[in-house]
């Protein structure tokens, strides 16, 4: 039997998830976590044999979790379960840590072949998310001057009111750039995006 728990903050879909793995007999869900924190707390009692695991919770980003839910329980292998169908999102996950990338538009059929490869000590991507990604060498994101500019005053501690207010643009305005720096570089939040820039080099 693999055990298995999820990590979602929309529990009505993470119960009928959970319910639809119950029914196959081999793959079990042992619990349903809403943030990392109780996440953290059900890896220590459970150490499930594999996580399906959301990028965006309310309290982090779920790949950067990684190695911190790994630390408490090493044997546990992880599966990015979620709706970011971009490449930059699958390339830092699975260099972050990540033994599998599901995105949750998947049939249900391939999703228990990617727990079950994963369990089996494999890494598995969805066929959706394999298409995103042409090949295995990560292409560096194109960002614009104005792009690199923001992003250089987020690395440097500024809020987007502050960064706003120096470059005389509306708040809403560098609120659009920080959105779009995200996607382009899969990060779910501005913690993530600035260690994330530094990690790349790209300020």
């Amino acid at each position: 039997m693999i055990s298995v728990l999820i990590v979602d903050d929309h529990r009505v879909v993470a119960e009928g998830l959970s319910k639809l793995i119950d029914e196959t007999g081999d793959v079990k869900v042992l619990d349903i976590a809403c943030t990392l924190s109780e996440a953290e707390h059900l890896v220590e009692v459970h150490k499930p044999q594999v996580l399906l695991l959301d990028v965006a919770l309310p309290d982090g980003d779920g790949i950067d979790a990684i190695p911190r839910l790994s630390a408490i329980s090493p044997s546990s292998r992880f599966i990015i379960c979620t709706s970011f169908a971009e490449s930059a999102v699958i390339h830092r996950a699975m260099h972050g840590g990540a033994h599998g990338y599901i995105l949750k538009s998947t049939g249900m059929d391939e999703l228990l072949e990617g727990i079950r490869k994963v369990a089996e000590s494999g890494s598995f991507i969805c066929e959706e998310a394999m298409s995103l990604v042409e090949d295995d060498s990560e292409v560096p994101p194109t960002l614009t001057m104005r792009e690199r500019e923001i992003l250089r005053l987020m690395v440097d501690g500024y809020t987007i009111k502050e960064i706003s207010d120096k470059l005389c643009l509306a708040f809403e305005t560098v609120h659009s750039y920080t959105k779009c720096l995200r996607r382009k570089l899969g990060c779910a939040n501005t913690a993530s995006l600035v260690r994330t820039a530094i990690a790349r080099h790209l300020v």
